[in-house]
């Protein structure tokens, strides 16, 4: 009895001290407007507006230019390229605004071998870091397969806080590291 009560107990500090309690911190003397300041991609960012009010950064590809518009999800426009899906703070749902971006990679990604890899920002441990950047890869992978991809097709990994697109402590900056990425062999 004594030892399912000890193994209790230390479950519960794993689960409390793997997720993260840290608010982000600003940095209130970086310059906020992320629209034209180009990304370690070497891709474009339009800044818009979240439903919380706060920045929501569109989507990032591996190229060298992308439709914005279609990336934001506002719809006008067909989406050409492959784009990263990006995550609200601590969550791995995937938000309204990014669910055209799913719908095209889908479109783009029929018939392809792919492996989606999930990204998470500093803000945690790096054992639920890795947990939710699975969780993230996992729910597009879910997405994908709702569109018409084939799941067998699909392989998953996830670097956690390890790669990182941007390395500045903004809102914005985070905002690009929790993602998940389409790699095509």
């Amino acid at each position: 009895m004594k030892r399912v009560a000890y193994l209790s107990a230390v479950l519960a500090v794993l689960v409390f001290t793997g997720c993260s309690s840290k608010e982000p911190a600003i940095d209130a003397t970086a310059n906020s407007s992320v629209a034209g300041s180009g990304s370690n991609n070497g891709g474009s960012n339009a800044q818009t507006s979240g439903t919380d009010g706060s920045a929501v950064i569109a989507p990032v590809t591996n190229a060298s230019s992308v439709d914005t518009a279609a990336a934001s999800g506002s719809g006008d426009a067909v989406n050409t390229q492959i784009v990263n899906v990006y995550f609200d703070y601590d969550k791995f749902d995937i938000r309204e605004d990014m669910m055209a971006s799913v719908k095209g990679n889908a479109g783009l990604l029929k018939n392809k071998t792919f492996k989606l890899e999930g990204n998470c920002d500093e803000f945690g441990s790096d054992e639920y870091n890795f947990a939710l950047g699975l969780k993230r890869a996992n729910a597009v992978k879910t997405a994908l397969v709702n569109e018409g991809i084939k799941a067998d097709s699909i392989s998953m990994v996830s670097l956690g806080e390890g790669n990182p697109a941007c390395l500045e402590k903004t809102q914005e900056c985070w905002a690009k590291n929790r993602r998940v990425e389409v790699k095509l062999p």
